[in-house]
Order: structure tokens, then sequence, then C-alpha cells
């Protein structure tokens, strides 16, 4: 049985931050290029940022309501880098990437579910069918940060903090703009985000969080055609659309970003 599948950010992130280079939406773009395709905006110059890694064990939730069939998974691998300048949250730029060679399906609860995982990754063109640089060049969706706003309070300092054993921790909510690549296609998308900053207890309200928490408060939409992804045959060739395939299962897929981050190793102690 062929299921459909696809799906992001994830938010994480690992490229170096270099001028976007514009394409259009519907142009393939390998991976290997989307360093500089899809690289985030650098921070102004005035921006007093600390970089942050993306913890490798961030995740995502998948939700693609079908007729008949209600797909569920998620994804357990991510990578990346956030710069973040806690005194004006506008300034925050970074880019993110979610392994969608962890993509697992938990739709039916049974043993039908490494099937439906399987045909899931296939048609990502990640999964076992896949050669091995196919795999390699659509391994990564990456969402890449241009702009923040709608920020609740910019400056981290100024939120009250609340308290959580020995934490403090202070909660903002803000809407990322980007770029998202998944399958060589990219769009632009907007993700409504909650942060939480934690901080020692006690610590000055001024310094860099030793960690943060991302969570999409409104789900990533993502229509699988735009990203070209399609079932395809045990060959990994490409198979068309039918209107029987399309009845049983979803056409777009949501995402809830689950990440988290921590001071790299290059950032100022």
């Amino acid at each position: 049985m062929k299921v459909k599948f696809l799906l992001l950010l994830s938010v994480t992130v690992s490229l170096p931050t270099v001028a976007f280079v514009a394409c259009k939406k519907d142009s393939p773009v390998a991976l290997a290029e989307s360093a500089s395709v899809l690289s985030a905006a650098a921070p102004p110059p005035t921006a007093k940022v600390v970089s942050y890694a993306i913890d490798p064990a961030s995740k995502t939730a998948i939700d693609m309501p079908g007729v008949a069939e209600h797909i569920k998974a998620d994804t357990t691998g991510a990578a990346g880098r956030l710069d973040v300048d806690v005194s004006n949250l506008a300034n925050t730029r970074g880019e993110v990437k979610v392994d969608l060679t962890t993509l697992s399906t938990h739709t039916f609860g049974t043993n039908r579910d490494a099937d439906q995982t399987s045909h899931a990754r296939n048609w990502l063109e990640v999964g076992d069918v896949a050669a091995a640089d196919v795999k390699k060049t659509n391994q990564y969706a990456v969402f890449a940060i241009q702009s923040v706003d709608k920020i609740s309070e910019p400056n981290v300092s100024k939120v009250a903090a609340t308290k959580d054993n020995n934490e403090d921790i202070r909660t903002v909510t803000a809407t990322v703009h980007g770029e998202f690549l998944v399958h060589g296609h990219k769009a632009v998308k907007d993700v409504p985000i909650e942060a939480r900053f934690h901080y020692p207890s006690g610590a000055a309200a001024d310094g860099s969080p030793t960690r943060i928490d991302i969570k999409s408060t409104t789900p990533l939409h993502v229509t699988l055609k735009e990203h070209d992804v399609h079932p395809r045959d045990t060959f990994g060739k490409l198979t068309d659309w039918s209107a029987s395939l399309i009845s049983k299962v979803a056409e777009t897929a949501d995402i809830t970003l689950d990440i988290h981050a921590s001071p790299s190793a290059d950032s100022p102690k």
C-alpha cells in the first residue's frame, strides 16, 4: 500500500551565514547548494548575538488528515545554528535542518507502521529505493530565518521570570519568517512560535540563557505538490497522482516544531 507523506521544521540549523541567493520557487535546489541558496540573512552589525547549536534530538510532529487515513508521524533528528540577540530578538537569524531519514509514522500502532514509514521516506526520496547521492541531497528539510516580528517583548531581560526548579524561565512569543526547502524545492513560510529562555535561578536578566526551547504555536502548513513530493514505485520512479490515491491520503502536512538549543562551542563565555 502506497501512502503519502511529507515533512518538515523542525527548526534546527547548522549552515554558514552568507548572502541570500534568489531562485525560482519551483526550481529544484540540491542540498549541497543550500548554504548559498537558503542561508539566513546576517544579523545587523549592531546586533549582540550569541550562537546556539540545535540539539540533535530536537523533534517535529507531522499530522496529515486524509479522507480514509489520518497519518501521524514524527522526526527525531535535527541540526543547525541560531544567532540570538536577547536584547533585541528582531535581530535573531539562523537556519534549521530536520533529518528526514529519521521520519517514522505512528498511524496504526501495529507493524503496518513500518511499511507506511518506508513508503513515506521513499516519497521524499530518502528511503531504501533512493540512490545514495539522491538520498544525501534530500536528507534535510531546511528552514532559513529571514526576519522575526510580532514579538511580545524584544528584550528578554524585561520579561518577568517564572520559577521552574532551579531555573528562571522567560517566555516570549513571535512570528518567524523565512524560506523552507524540502525535496529540492523551496517556499516562503511564516511560523508563529513560543520561545522559552532558561537562566540559572537568580542570574542576571541581561545575561545569556543556558538553553532555549522553541515550539511552533501554529503548525507549518506544507503542500506536497509544491515540493514535488509524489508516490513512487519500488524502483524509485515517479508514479502519477491518481484520484483513488488522493481520495485516500492527505495532500498537505501540518508540522509542529519542538526545538531545543544550547550555546555553541564558539559562543563567547
